[in-house]
């Protein structure tokens, strides 16, 4: 009966040994597995922040290039309070579809901005006087150009 026992205890001592070192080395497998799931995370989160703000300077880009190109903002010589005239007509034609298309991709100022732009271009019931409104779109209009060139020095 000695004998038999001995076995048992080996076959239990032997069973209980690999047991343990099952559950050492699952424990170790999931715990690197997960560094390596959180680490393909960060890198899929980080190729997908890179490509979007690639996008938005896109957008940025192909904005400045027109607004380059065309005076949008030109002061008003028939008036005494200096006011600002805006193009809303090339504005509608060209830098909206710009601004537009893209919309989500703005940042949080920009896209408030465009968004006050498209308001005020649209709505000229609270204006008496034509060339108040168009000064109200024009100083906008200045905003945003001003803000996407901030976007430019908060990149670099």
């Amino acid at each position: 009966m000695d004998a038999a026992w001995i076995g048992v205890v080996g076959v239990l001592g032997g069973s209980t040994i690999t047991l343990i070192g099952n559950i050492i080395n699952n424990f170790y497998l999931s715990r690197k597995e997960g560094k390596t799931r959180q680490w393909e995370l960060e890198k899929t989160s980080k190729e997908r922040d890179v490509k979007q703000r690639a996008d938005m300077f896109k957008v940025y880009n192909a904005f400045l290039k027109e607004d380059g190109e065309y005076q949008y903002v030109r002061e008003t010589e028939s008036s005494d309070l200096k006011l600002k005239d805006f193009d809303r007509d090339r504005y509608k034609q060209v830098m909206r579809p710009l601004l537009m298309s893209d919309l989500h991709l703005l940042s949080k100022d920009v896209f408030e901005l465009a968004r006050q732009l498209d308001s005020y271009t649209y709505d000229d019931l609270n204006y008496i006087n034509h060339e108040e409104w168009y000064n109200d779109m024009a100083n906008i209009y200045i905003e945003l150009v001003t803000e996407i060139e901030k976007q430019y020095t908060k990149r670099l």
